[in-house]
């Protein structure tokens, strides 16, 4: 017997939560009110429906300030597909449907370098790690340095307390 479909919480906080989908419309959010409750700031109160269509559900965005994304484009409304990757505002989730027996699960990461901010605090904290790794470089050739040093005025002394032995026999 085939399940039904269901939504698999993905990140870190919420990982594993799942959520059986067995009615024909679900209201998402952050929000006790709504029917799938998902506690996460970037989540808006009242986030997106899921609308049951045949064997699926389709999704829909609710005007969400972060908006939803499936496998990482941006959708108004979006008929789901066996294992979909769902992002609602920074949350991602599973869409698990149960009717593809043979899924292939697969996680792709895009990284567009024309729409990526590098914030401030990331370059100090870059900045900070060069200046670790410089300081300790830094560190090691003045104790090599010191360590010559020691070594020179040792055999200065030698040399010295052989000469003046000489001098005095």
């Amino acid at each position: 017997m085939v399940g039904s479909p269901k939504l698999v919480l993905l990140s870190a906080q919420q990982r594993g939560t799942s959520f059986e989908l067995e009615n024909d419309v679900y209201t998402i959010g952050r929000s006790e009110t709504q029917d799938i409750v998902i506690k996460d700031p970037t989540i808006s109160t009242y986030h997106c429906d899921l609308v049951k269509k045949g064997d699926t559900y389709v999704i829909k965005d609710n005007n969400s300030t972060n908006g939803t994304r499936v496998n990482n484009v941006p959708v108004e409304e979006q008929e789901l597909k066996g294992s979909d990757i769902i992002q609602l505002g920074g949350v991602e989730i599973l869409f698990d449907n149960n009717n593809n027996v043979s899924t292939v699960m697969k996680t792709q990461t895009n990284i567009d370098i024309n729409n990526t901010d590098i914030g401030v605090t990331t370059i100090k904290t870059m900045e900070q790690e060069e200046s670790k790794v410089v300081n300790k470089s830094k560190d090691k050739i003045q104790l090599l340095m010191i360590g010559a040093i020691v070594v020179l005025v040792i055999i200065l002394l030698a040399i010295l307390i052989t000469l003046l032995t000489k001098f005095m026999n």
